[in-house]
């Protein structure tokens, strides 16, 4: 098998695992008798994690001079606690494994992502979004399959098929990282004050802290979703028919951003796909009908696809190669753990004083306004020159 087939392949089967999490978990815990806060609080864990286990990771795999066997020992780690998932039923045994895998799984993401990015970079032809989008598929595969077999099963609360998925992905990860491709080495390694220099970059911080905002703003959408389905009087099926629709969306915005990216200045990107989701999630908070559930879907090429696109290219460009794992650490810390983290809490929050999904999505479309100016209002400067460096 290529290295280019085993790297699409780890991105299939990681969001695989994601798409059988994210729309399902949620309900798979209120099924068995979890209060919206115990929902917020168990999943909020992993994301307040994201910052040292990432960032400890990235330490050690620039130190290593190789992602790749950072990401091995990573994904071993996740699977060891993973295995767990389908016999903890309590909140205190379900946080306590959920904190186990998040000190290998919280690193994953920007350490593939630093595998890909330089071996993608050795070879012009091949570009990070072809190879990212099959992750995407992944999940669409997952969720929708997932979906049609809860249904099947009669939309049972508590499924365990539900953390049975989430484990049979994760153990196809920890196999496939056995054999992905290692970059370049550098013969550089990374001084302490290279490192320390990212973390007091204030434009590079701003642009992370936009980010988080909108990923905070996405909290509700991927916490509660399935809910939302649910509590319209939706069946599952449509939840994983809904989350289809979606990554077909992004992964056009994926297979499109290259040519995009020449034409388009990060900080105008990231305020289109900002303002998108604002509209999106105002639509989502008073949609009742399942087309127009479905439909609003579409909007998720904006919400994540451009988004990301935009993100990572940025990102890379703007980080050293000795400092790639770091660098998109960093990010994953800002955006994936504090943004998520703080839109996970008060979302579990406001579902128990709403008792509805509907109106956290008015308040998601808001918080979107706000890191839609904030993209707009990034400094010039250095900033200025990474836009032209894009270009």
């Amino acid at each position: 098998m290529s290295p280019a087939a085993r790297l699409k392949l780890f991105y299939f089967a990681y969001y695989g695992s994601v798409g059988a999490f994210l729309p399902y978990f949620a309900p798979y815990l209120r099924g068995l008798g979890f209060s919206g806060e115990e929902i917020g609080t168990v999943q909020m864990i992993g994301p307040i994690l994201s910052v040292p286990v990432a960032l400890s990771w990235a330490a050690l795999s620039d130190r290593f001079g190789d992602p790749a066997r950072a990401l091995r020992l990573a994904t071993a780690l996740g699977l060891a606690a993973a295995v767990f998932l389908p016999v903890a039923r309590v909140p205190w045994a379900v946080g306590l494994v959920l904190f186990g895998q998040a000190l290998g799984d919280r690193a994953v993401v920007p350490l593939v992502d630093s595998v890909t990015v330089e071996w993608a970079r050795a070879r012009p032809a091949t570009a990070y979004a072809s190879i990212r989008l099959f992750g995407s598929l992944g999940y669409v595969a997952l969720a929708q399959a997932l979906g049609l077999a809860l249904t099947l099963r009669g939309d049972r609360p508590g499924d365990p098929l539900v953390p049975a998925a989430v484990v049979g992905c994760v153990a196809c990860c920890a196999l496939l990282a056995r054999r992905l491709p290692s970059p370049p080495i550098s013969a550089e390694r990374p001084r302490l004050r290279e490192v320390l220099e990212l973390f007091s970059d204030r434009p590079l911080l701003l642009f992370f802290a936009a980010c988080a905002v909108h990923w905070a703003a996405c909290a509700p959408y991927h916490l509660l979703f399935g809910l939302r389905v649910r509590e319209l009087g939706l069946p599952a099926s449509l939840t994983g028919l809904a989350m289809s629709v979606g990554v077909g969306a992004e992964v056009l915005a994926l297979v499109a951003y290259p040519r995009l990216e020449p034409r388009l200045s990060v900080r105008h990107a990231l305020a289109l796909s900002f303002a998108a989701s604002a509209v999106r999630w105002a639509l989502l908070s008073r949609a009742r009908a399942a087309a127009a559930v479905v439909l609003l879907q579409s909007l998720h090429g904006f919400t994540f696809g451009l988004f990301w696109g935009a993100a990572v290219a940025a990102t890379a460009r703007a980080v050293p190669s000795r400092l790639r794992a770091t660098g998109q650490a960093l990010f994953a810390a800002v955006v994936f753990g504090a943004g998520n983290g703080l839109g996970y809490q008060l979302s579990g929050l406001g579902y128990d004083r709403y008792r509805e999904v509907g109106p956290l999505y008015g308040w998601a479309a808001l918080l979107e306004l706000a890191a839609a100016a904030a993209a707009l209002l990034l400094p010039l400067g250095p900033w200025a020159n990474r836009e032209e460096h894009l270009r």
